[in-house]
């Protein structure tokens, strides 16, 4: 598989339109899951995803296969969707008070054990939203993508000091505002 993948690259970075298309088919849904968990809209995510293989393709002789390809789409997917933010100017902030009200009022139907796990990750989502540009990208390319740290650092190039730091605040200011949301749940039962 590992072969196969390379040949596809190989080919892919000698202009064959075909291989590129199995690239874009093997790794499309990645890049639309990771900008879907930046710029939270799924037409922007599909825009990007679009936008972003269009600059893969261009760039492709300029890819070096000394790192993984998905390393380097995943750089390309990041930069592409922190553009489209800044182009937008999504940076909203969400209201904590009013998302208690729709979290109560959407889990008012809901059993118990139903809530639990896929509220909890929707919540996780939503917050991931509230945190500054730096913090977004490495939590959910660590956190919610499951990348290796080396990845992130080599994806967003920054230090590993740099990824940690702003791991650690992510996760302090998503773990800050889910103890909220249940003190909240437990204090209108």
């Amino acid at each position: 598989m590992q072969i196969d993948s390379e040949n596809i690259i190989n080919n892919a970075r000698n202009g064959d339109k075909e291989a590129f298309g199995k690239l874009v088919l093997q790794h499309q849904q990645y890049a639309f899951n990771l900008a879907f968990r930046i710029v939270c809209n799924e037409d922007d995510a599909k825009d990007i995803v679009q936008d972003s293989f269009i600059k893969i393709w261009k760039n492709m002789k300029l890819y070096h296969t000394k790192i993984k390809f998905t390393t380097w789409m995943y750089k390309i997917v990041s930069n592409t969707a922190i553009d489209q933010l800044r182009l937008n100017k999504k940076m909203d902030m969400v209201n904590i008070d009013d998302y208690k009200e729709r979290y109560r009022q959407n889990s008012v139907n809901t059993p118990e054990t139903l809530l639990s796990n896929r509220e909890t990750g929707q919540l996780i989502s939503l917050y991931a939203d509230t945190l500054s540009e730096k913090q977004r990208l490495v939590f959910v390319l660590r956190d919610l993508q499951g990348l290796k740290s080396s990845e992130v650092e080599g994806i967003l190039a920054l230090p590993e000091t740099t990824v940690k730091s702003n791991l650690y605040h992510a996760r302090k200011a998503i773990g800050e505002k889910l103890h909220k949301i249940l003190s909240y749940e437990r204090s209108i039962r």
